[in-house]
């Protein structure tokens, strides 16, 4: 017999030689045992049956040889403290867009209109809604699979949005105080975790344009959809910087553009105020 202690061990070594990150067998060892921050250190020292052993053993080679991301292993993550589903219909929300989160619930006021393009799993509408009941939001996909995984996950999350399967603004006429989107940004030559490449969906990662295709298109059509005085909010890439810049200026010239660092340091968010 070992204890959990002895059985991480042996399999963060594995991760070293095979250059997977211990941390991900931690988070799928805390979600399959159902322990907090402080019960899993209380649990290491139990010793684990054989059984056990085979069942997490398993699911650790799902990520360790199989290359599935433990996310969609366990059908789900966190985000912005709240619980979704995830599948490989969605990208798997990252910690660094809940910096996108965070400054729309800054700026937004009780009662705005709201867009979230792109939506995927519906992470960035539903943590808005979540912390701001009075806001309407929409949230828009080209794709339907994406789109039942969000309302699932609105479900989950006991809130109201209004889900639309559109080409971005394409033909949509209402008009929005705040535009949100992270949409596809990395360009088709750029170098990608073999872990995304492999299980990720591409439609929501790669754009043309050098990954500037979709701020175009967005920037292009908001405006017909922005209010005056609206805000867009553009998740970006740490290298896009000045690109974003000179794309808003192409079509709102006095508009003001803040770019955010995430908690990484890296450039995340494009703020663009005073459009109109």
């Amino acid at each position: 017999m070992m204890t959990y202690r002895e059985f991480l061990e042996n399999n963060h070594k594995l991760a070293s030689d095979l250059k997977k990150e211990k941390e991900a067998l931690k988070l799928l060892f805390v979600e399959l045992k159902h322990l907090s921050n402080v019960s899993f250190y209380d649990e290491l020292n139990k010793e684990v049956s054989i059984d056990e052993q085979k069942k997490i053993q398993e699911l650790f080679n799902k990520y360790l040889y199989d290359n599935i991301p433990v996310q969609y292993i366990l059908g789900y993550t966190y985000f912005y403290g709240l619980k979704f589903k995830v599948t490989k219909d969605v990208l798997i929300p990252r910690f660094d867009t809940e910096v996108l989160v965070e400054n729309v619930l800054k700026r937004s006021f009780n009662g705005a209109f709201v867009v979230d393009i792109g939506t995927g799993s519906g992470c960035i509408a539903i943590a808005l809604k979540k912390n701001n009941s009075s806001l309407n939001i929409d949230a828009i996909d080209i794709s339907k699979e994406a789109l039942n995984v969000a309302i699932e996950n609105a479900k989950l999350n006991n809130v109201n949005i209004d889900f639309i399967q559109n080409d971005l603004l394409f033909g949509i006429e209402k008009k929005y105080d705040i535009i949100v989107s992270n949409p596809p940004y990395i360009a088709k030559n750029d170098e990608v975790d073999n872990l995304v490449y492999k299980n990720e969906p591409h439609l929501a990662l790669f754009s043309e344009d050098d990954g500037m295709y979709f701020y175009d298109k967005i920037l292009s059509q908001s405006l017909n959809n922005l209010k005056k005085g609206g805000i867009i909010f553009f998740e970006i890439g740490y290298n896009q910087k000045e690109k974003i810049e000179k794309i808003v200026k192409k079509y709102y010239p006095l508009a003001n553009v803040k770019v955010i660092k995430d908690y990484n340091n890296n450039d995340r968010l494009a703020i663009i105020d005073n459009c109109n």
